[in-house]
């Protein structure tokens, strides 16, 4: 039994981090200190100014945990790292924890290779980024693999390599297929020079060489390739159009914006690379109304350059930080990029000016999403009142929506998801795999996931609709369940067109028409079931792609030497798929966290014999 005030009195007076946690064990708060005696007792103290959001935490807290460091730095680290893995609720938090597209450079590589990614790994690689959009990265990887022709496959180029024959890349004018031509070295290193110059922003000496390449071949009347020349200039000189501001002093720089307005904060990143504004980011954070300005600058600078590949020189904040707090970020943001970082609050001039432009940017952006928010809650007040109305319900608070996925009745899996007010709540999805049922009988698979369910019903997760996937024998078959055990729920059964697009809704043995006219909204609601039953569709087929990988796996390398559950784990999360495994190089291997010499060797060998 914990027991808070006894725990009180053994905590250290070091720096570190502490983790409260609610009677479920879930962490719902993560905080660092200089000094985890002093600031954890803060938190059992009656004090009158506290924010109604930091009350409601403690009233939650049922018991915590420190964990001891030895400086402060370590401690933000860890803090930093412990709030992105956890995402606790009562953390200031990124609304979208998506990570923002970077192009790599493996150098580390004989033949460097030009790709897509959107993390970064200790592999020695180059990165440029991030952009603001996966749409620019592949424009970009576009126009520099048409014009310095650099490879981005899988195939391992080996001196005694037995291919005869180029890719399609090398067709599609993509690559001067190194695989096959050996005498190509020297060439294929000047293009990776070349593209690593103009992926920095200098295109003054590619466009320079295009122009060449096209009079050279209109002078010879190659006057297709010469157009196809004469496109990759216009590319390269419109992409340069889009970095309207420069500056005089070419030092790498991100410039924050900030506006606050109820229960989000809105951050504005714009991304200066030698000299030039080469994209800006938006943010949009949950915060609560009391929160301050610099506590959510701070939060802020912890998540998004956590795990960002380029942390500029300098970077410019709107607000002026606590001299500790902005000398601590500054270290970590050093220690991260290995070279002096500098946190710096501009008073005037043109750095100034640029902070006031990024939060106009900011302020526009909220009311943007702040609209768009308004009029999704709209929609769904309009679509829900409309499903209230047709089906005859007091309540649809909660909808359940369930869905059989299988190949051939191989395993066979049932899925739930859940929609509160009309929003998904994915901490509220079930997954079950079908252990009764032999064969593709989705019948008999439905009325098993049902009474499944039924042995966990109660007050708190009572449905007001059950949503079937399917016509009018697994809305009887659920039906039948319910009956037999005195439960009274509305049942609809989603249906499809003879496009497999969603049609309507089966009820009481009719079919639900979104087009009457007696009601609004019948669009909005219609909207509501298309994505209802999509995402119940989603999560039984992703459900069902795990086991069949799982198995997968389990065919192929649990057959490898020296390789266990701890390194065949490790190479899944690394290469992604076994196919990425199969046509890894020695080096790639080595590459991959607890994948020694002896592994690496055995997975190469087996998948090369």
């Amino acid at each position: 039994m914990f027991n808070i005030d006894e725990e009180l009195k053994k905590l250290p007076k070091s720096p570190g981090v502490y983790l409260m946690h609610d009677k479920n064990g879930e962490i719902i708060y993560v905080g660092k200190a200089k000094n985890l005696f002093n600031r954890v007792h803060q938190y059992f103290q009656k004090v009158n100014n506290r924010t109604q959001k930091i009350e409601i935490m403690i009233s939650n807290i049922d018991y915590f945990e420190v964990i001891v460091v030895d400086n402060e730095l370590e401690s933000l680290i860890l803090e930093a790292n412990l709030i992105k893995e956890n995402k606790p609720r009562y953390n200031t938090l990124l609304k979208d924890d998506k990570n923002y597209p970077y192009i790599k450079i493996t150098i580390y590589e004989e033949y460097p290779r030009i790709l897509f990614v959107r993390s970064k790994s200790n592999d020695k690689s180059i990165y440029f980024g991030p952009f603001k959009s996966t749409y620019d990265v592949r424009e970009v990887l576009d126009l520099v693999k048409k014009t310095y022709k650099i490879r981005s496959c899988n195939i391992p180029i080996k001196k005694n390599s037995n291919a005869k024959r180029e890719c399609l890349y090398y067709h599609l004018g993509y690559c001067i297929a190194p695989c096959i031509n050996k005498n190509i070295k020297n060439e294929y290193d000047n293009n990776i020079k070349s593209a690593i110059s103009f992926l920095n922003g200098k295109y003054e000496d590619t466009l320079l060489l295009l122009d060449k390449q096209m009079e050279k071949l209109s002078l010879e009347e190659e006057y297709e390739d010469a157009a196809k020349i004469r496109d990759l200039i216009f590319s390269i000189r419109n992409l340069k159009e889009k970095q309207k501001i420069n500056q005089n002093n070419f030092i790498d720089k991100d410039i924050i914006g900030l506006y606050k307005e109820d229960e989000y904060a809105s951050l504005q990143i714009f991304i200066l690379r030698d000299g030039k504004i080469i994209d800006r980011i938006s943010k949009i954070m949950s915060i609560d109304k009391e929160d301050k300005s610099e506590e959510i600058l701070q939060d802020f600078i912890k998540q998004f350059y956590n795990d960002s590949p380029f942390i500029p020189n300098e970077i410019f904040i709107p607000i002026k930080l606590k001299e500790d707090e902005n000398d601590l970020l500054e270290k970590w943001l050093s220690k991260n990029k290995k070279k002096k970082t500098h946190l710096l609050y501009p008073i005037k001039g043109n750095n100034a000016k640029l902070i006031n432009l990024t939060n106009t940017n900011a302020k526009i952006s909220l009311k943007q999403f702040l609209e768009k928010n308004k009029k999704k809650e709209d929609s769904l007040i309009n679509a829900i009142q409309y499903l209230k109305n047709v089906l005859n319900i007091d309540s649809l608070h909660r909808i359940e929506s369930y869905d059989i996925s299988n190949i051939s009745g191989t395993n066979s899996v049932g899925s739930m998801v859940c929609f509160i007010d009309g929003k998904m709540s994915k901490k509220d999805y079930r997954k079950f795999k079908i252990r009764n049922v032999l064969g593709p009988n989705d019948y008999l698979s439905i009325k098993e996931v049902i009474e499944r369910r039924i042995g966990h019903l109660n007050a708190e997760n009572y449905p007001n609709l059950l949503l079937i996937d399917g016509g009018m024998q697994q809305v009887n078959v659920t039906k039948k369940v319910l009956e037999e055990h005195n439960i009274s729920i509305p049942i609809c059964g989603m249906v499809k067109d003879d496009k497999h697009r969603t049609r309507g809704l089966l009820f009481n043995n009719k079919e639900v028409l979104f087009n009457n006219s007696q009601y609004n909204y019948s669009k909005e609601a219609f909207k509501l079931i298309t994505n209802i039953q999509d995402e119940t569709h989603r999560f039984a087929i992703s459900y069902h792609k795990l086991l069949r990988s799982k198995e997968q796996i389990h065919s192929i390398l649990d057959d490898i030497k020296y390789v266990g559950n701890k390194k065949k784990i490790s190479l899944i999360k690394h290469f992604k798929s076994i196919e990425n495994i199969k046509n890894a190089s020695m080096e790639e291997l080595l590459l991959c966290e607890n994948i020694d010499k002896r592994a690496a060797l055995s997975i190469f060998s087996y998948f090369k014999k």
